[in-house]
């Protein structure tokens, strides 16, 4: 049986974003880490089955982890993602306001673009207001009454991007055992004994990065049900008519009320030239249930033709879906990371509800939990 000083659970974004981290902080010491992950390859659920959009954090509730992660991994992801050759589309986005809702009085979506305004100021993130026309000499085929252009987003290849994580983890001295799915953790004599579908293994530290599954690790480890994730899964479309996969040239988001739980159905495009849709918000039962009962199109053209009125169904073919691990905060409509040391010997990390803006937040999450002072007493850095 081997022995770790560290074990993560899940080669999502966040597990190797923690895993490049921890390792670089600890170059040259002889730091013995472990990520453990039951696919075959990284990022095969979340990280890897979203838009890839680097949010800059202004739709997150004020002070929250989301929000201040979100804000510092943005401008670390897309670094990143330049120095490493990634590919990324750097062509800010715009949230906009329909003129039918402005005629219909549905003025909710005015108040939220002021309260994103508010947001950006107070973050020092640099926004622009839109008028009608100004929304037009950027995107000629949105129609919009107003809006709000957010020039720092961008959008990455988001398994590109875990795979690079993964890469450089590797060259700093972390191990991967794909094909592991961990079944039972025990405390024994000081540590953690994990037990996979495949091996045994020892460690000092357990970090919890799985993701959709992170309340069922947590569960193994604490022997309490501590945590509750429901599965929230959100389709896509991609357009497929060729003459209509240009329409728009950045992200475009509709403005929602305050309150709702999500971003919303926008459309956007990805570095590899495509042009996708979605995503909406279903509750599933199974955490791997990507395909059963899927969205008409209708749903999608209805929330996005009221500002690109070009698109119809025939446009549209179902692309692919991606599962949320959505927390529920009592006396909240928008929960929070939760990112919580559950118990200090040995040392338990859990990361709970790492939904989006987890893509957008990995590398600040990274940071924010090798910089825990639990973790900075157990593996001081230099």
């Amino acid at each position: 049986m081997k022995s770790y000083d560290v074990c993560i659970v899940g080669a999502g974004v966040a597990g190797c974003a923690i895993a490049k981290e921890f390792m670089v902080r600890h170059r040259p010491a002889p730091i013995r880490l472990l990520v453990l992950e039951q696919h075959e390859r990284p990022g095969e659920e979340t990280s890897g089955r979203n838009s890839g959009v680097l949010h800059s954090g202004i739709h997150e509730a004020p002070r929250s982890l989301k929000e201040r992660l979100a804000h510092e991994g943005c401008r670390s992801a897309a670094a990143y993602a330049l120095q490493r050759g990634i590919p990324l589309l750097r062509t800010g986005m715009l949230i906009v306001v329909a003129r039918e809702d402005i005629r219909r009085g549905l003025w909710r979506e005015l108040s939220m673009l002021r309260r994103l305004w508010f947001n950006a100021w107070r973050t020092n993130t640099r926004v622009k207001f839109m008028t009608s026309s100004a929304v037009r000499a950027w995107e000629p085929q949105v129609r919009a009454g107003c809006g709000i252009a957010v020039p720092a987003v961008s959008v990455i290849d988001s398994q590109a991007f875990v795979q690079s994580l993964k890469t450089d983890s590797e060259a700093a001295g972390a191990e991967f055992a794909f094909g592991n799915r961990v079944i039972a953790v025990d405390e024994v004599d000081g540590s953690y004994l994990v037990s996979t579908d495949r091996q045994r293994i020892r460690t000092a530290c357990l970090i919890n990065a799985a993701g959709v599954y992170a309340d069922e690790i947590a569960s193994l480890a604490l022997r309490t049900d501590k945590y509750t994730i429901y599965p929230l899964r959100g389709e896509y479309y991609e357009v497929v008519t060729p003459e209509k996969r240009g329409l728009v040239g950045r992200p475009v988001y509709p403005a929602l009320p305050s309150g709702a739980t999500g971003k919303g159905i926008h459309v956007s495009p990805r570095p590899n030239g495509r042009l996708y849709i979605g995503p909406n918000e279903m509750l599933v039962q199974d955490k791997a249930d990507y395909t059963s009962h899927k969205t008409p199109p209708g749903l999608f053209v209805d929330a996005v033709q009221k500002f690109l009125p070009a698109l119809d169904e025939h446009d549209l073919c179902w692309a692919y879906s991606g599962i949320r691990p959505r927390v529920v905060t009592e006396g909240r409509s928008k929960s929070d990371f939760i990112i919580s040391v559950d118990r200090e010997d040995p040392l338990l990390v859990d990361l709970i509800g790492i939904e989006s803006p987890g893509l957008s937040a990995a590398m600040a999450i990274a940071r924010h939990v090798c910089d825990l002072p639990s973790l900075q007493k157990r593996f001081p850095s230099g």
